[in-house]
């Protein structure tokens, strides 16, 4: 058992780099690939929170990319997955578009369908999307036209361009339809607002409206603390078990934070692909199966955590000793979640805090089995 989680923590490194003579990784702070560069397969690459990556190639197959700022210059074969800041495509994806951002612009063709949870959504009107557009998030503008359905929740829409299908979404703060707008199926939407719909627009289905109910101060309340309370459980069960073990993560983090950072941020976003590529091309369905599960385990194990590191760091300011005790997970556990509500820099932050979390968390698992 030892020697094979030491053997996953090995290839988690190198197994993307060998595993596939077309498949291409890059890591780094800033990554551009000049608009002559052809990737033949697939193309992986992570410049961290806060860096910048520029795909001005061609990629044959699928593109992942993670980084603060993401923009897209070059086709893409198939798929296209993101999670970034912002994220700005202006270039033709033959398949489906998947983007977890805060800012998102399409400038440009996509075959398939396009999924986006995020602050903001535009699909200008040099756009043209083949499938369905699933939105989640705050503001959705929509010029160019869609072949297939808009579904959702948002809290404003904007329709100003061809729709081959139906609008179905949530948007409490209103849906604007403008008049050059033409929806070929149904209209139907949840809102505060009554529909707010240009002369010139087209709706060839029926136009129905469910008005929104707000949120009572109880249920607001338990959104809120619900999730809390369930990280704090979790949290206190492991600091009883193990508080020597939290101690020594603290102390990791403070003392390696930039190798803890690397490490947790390599298992963090390569973890799940290694694991795919260990299951398909390398050691088998047992081994992929048992990287995968240790993936999971460090992902379950670093949440759980996160809020003990940041409480413990917080707690430090005050009074200038860096230890694990009930008032630090409880500090920690509400500043945690109090980040989820802050656009980008609180998830950027508690991104961070994470995989410093998972970096340590896997040093010292080496260390265990080593």
């Amino acid at each position: 058992m030892k020697l094979i989680v030491t053997a996953f923590l090995v290839l988690l490194l190198v197994v993307p780099a060998v595993s596939s003579a077309e498949t291409v990784l890059r890591t780094g702070s800033d990554i551009s690939v000049e608009a002559d560069q052809i990737v033949e397969g697939d193309y992986y690459v992570s410049v961290g929170p806060f860096g910048r990556t520029v795909m001005s190639g061609s990629v044959l197959e699928d593109m992942y990319a993670l980084g603060a700022s993401v923009t897209v210059n070059g086709e893409i074969g198939h798929d296209l997955s993101i999670l970034a800041g912002t994220s700005h495509l202006h270039a033709s994806i033959t398949d489906d578009v998947r983007i977890v951002a805060g800012e998102v612009t399409i400038a440009e063709d996509v075959g398939g369908d396009v999924f986006v949870l995020a602050g903001s959504l535009s699909i200008l009107s040099t756009a043209d999307i083949g499938g369905d557009v699933y939105f989640f998030g705050d503001s959705l503008s929509i010029e160019g036209d869609v072949a297939g359905s808009v579904l959702g929740k948002a809290q404003s829409v904007n329709i100003d361009s061809h729709i081959g299908k139906d609008f179905d979404m949530s948007a409490p703060l209103g849906v604007t339809i403008g008049d050059g707008a033409m929806i070929d199926g149904s209209v139907q939407y949840t809102s505060f607002l009554p529909l707010s719909r240009g002369q010139g627009a087209v709706i060839g289905g029926e136009v129905t409206r469910t008005e929104s109910v707000a949120m009572t101060a109880r249920q607001q309340a338990r959104g809120v603390l619900v999730p809390i309370f369930i990280t704090l459980f979790a949290t206190l069960c492991l600091y009883l078990l193990f508080k020597r073990e939290l101690e020594s993560i603290v102390a990791s983090v403070e003392n390696t934070f930039s190798r803890n950072l690397l490490i947790g941020s390599a298992v963090t976003l390569l973890g799940p692909i290694v694991s795919m590529l260990l299951i398909v091309t390398v050691l088998g369905l047992f081994v992929g199966l048992l990287a995968l599960s240790v993936v999971v385990l460090l992902y379950v194990a670093g949440l759980a955590l996160s809020s003990v590191v940041l409480g413990a760091f917080v707690m430090k300011s005050f009074t200038k000793k860096l230890e694990v005790t009930l008032a630090t997970i409880l500090v920690g556990t509400i500043l945690m979640q109090g980040l989820l509500f802050i656009p980008i820099i609180g998830l950027v932050t508690v991104y961070v805090i994470f995989a410093v979390t998972v970096g340590a968390l896997t040093q010292r698992l080496y260390r265990v089995i080593a």
